[in-house]
């Protein structure tokens, strides 16, 4: 089984999330994905035990694994000339530099694409910030909770209205920014088939978070105040409900005129709503919002959440149950379709660990997932492929230079 992106060479010079998130989804499809940390380490190593997930002695941290599993580790010191001229053979035949390093530290370390191009035309150089490379905000530190949340309106346009802002789950920002990263640095390696040139893209946490949210902006231009509260929706069909056991819904019937009748008669079977002025029309449940989800609210809150799950099916009413995090590792819709996998670790631990966003009709059988070594774990070995004899890698190491 050949994965799609056999044959591709990727170098990765990521930190924490963003970037190492795109370059671990070319490690999934195939690529060989050399993760080049410095001696002391990709920092968000150090920054897992404030996230809550496990960290298993043996070897092995799941929420580090979701943007490195599948990846070959060195450990470089960029700063001494020695480990910059490893990092020079190793471009000589790489496609794709993955990096999330701002400009300036770039520049400083002369790894650039200005410096870099004309050395190496071919390669599709992959950058991810926080704000961009231009404007007043282009070298400030950027994290997905302040740049992707908060910058963008996302922190406070999804809570409820009347509370604070949401502190949301760490990586959503990232991951979307990495996602964001993975198509358009595949388009520039298509483009080079075409041309034979290399090319420079360029994505950040702050246009990703724009670019996912970009209705609410729009819809704020146009009068639409934030935050909102779930009862005052776009209408009394498209909101959440809590039901009698405490489990919480949302409808998302959409086409109000065609679906309402099927509600009223079908579902909740309350024919009398469906006469109500009020909420006979579209443009008559318009004008009373707040009244019909109040009594919506009323209904659902008279049955639990597996009644009202069978009929809303049955009628093909768009709705879903509000899940918790706890609850979605062993959702039986994402097993079925091989969106996570049960994977052991060295202990014996088993946890699912979710996959590369896509599947590939050529690669029926699942990629095998392998969980993240440790800080230069593999530079032995890559530097041996470069010419490196053992000597000459225990004096590098001895000096420093690199971690073996």
């Amino acid at each position: 089984m050949r994965r799609p992106l056999e044959g591709i060479k990727v170098l990765d010079l990521s930190t924490m999330l963003a970037a190492s998130s795109c370059s671990r989804i070319f490690a999934e499809w195939g690529a060989e994905v050399i993760k080049v940390e410095s001696p002391a380490g990709d920092i968000f190593r150090g920054t897992l035990k404030t996230m809550g997930g496990p960290i298993y002695e043996e070897g092995g941290a799941p929420i580090y694994d979701v943007d490195n599993a599948n990846k070959t580790f060195i450990a470089l010191d960029l700063k001494n000339p020695k480990g910059m001229e490893i990092l020079m053979k190793l471009l000589e035949d790489t496609d794709i530099l993955v990096t999330n390093y701002r400009e300036k530290a770039l520049v400083k370390l002369g790894i650039d694409y200005a410096s870099l191009k004309d050395r190496f035309p071919r390669l599709i150089y992959s950058w991810t910030g926080g704000y961009g490379t231009k404007g007043p905000d282009k070298d400030k530190g950027a994290f997905d909770y302040t740049t992707f949340y908060a910058r963008t309106g996302i922190m406070t346009g999804l809570n409820e209205k009347g509370s604070p802002p949401i502190n949301s789950v760490s990586g959503f920002g990232d991951h979307t920014a990495g996602l964001c990263q993975a198509l358009a640095t595949m388009a520039a390696l298509y483009a080079r088939t075409v041309t034979g040139k290399g090319d420079r893209i360029e994505t950040s946490l702050y246009q990703a978070g724009l670019y996912v949210t970009n209705n609410g902006p729009l819809m704020a231009a146009g009068g639409r105040e934030w935050p909102r509260s779930r009862r005052a929706p776009n209408q009394i069909t498209s909101t959440t409900y809590q039901c009698r056991d405490g489990v919480w819904l949302h409808l998302a019937a959409t086409k109000y005129n065609d679906l309402w009748p099927i509600i009223c008669n079908r579902v909740i079977h309350r024919p009398d709503l469906l006469a109500d002025p009020r909420f006979d029309t579209r443009d008559h449940m318009l004008e009373h919002i707040t009244e019909g989800v109040g009594v919506l609210e009323d209904v659902f809150a008279q049955e639990d959440y597996s009644h009202w799950a069978v009929l809303l099916k049955e009628n093909d009413i768009p709705f879903e149950k509000c899940f918790n995090f706890s609850e979605v590792l062993t959702d039986e819709q994402a097993l079925a379709n091989e969106y996570f996998t049960e994977y052991t670790y060295p202990g014996g631990q088993k946890i699912g660990l979710i996959r590369a966003p896509a599947k590939f009709d050529s690669c029926p059988e699942l990629i095998k997932l392998e969980h993240a070594k440790g800080i230069g774990a593999d530079t032995r070995a890559v530097l041996s492929k470069l010419g490196y004899s053992g000597g000459e890698i225990d004096e590098l190491s001895r000096a420093g230079t690199i971690k073996a």
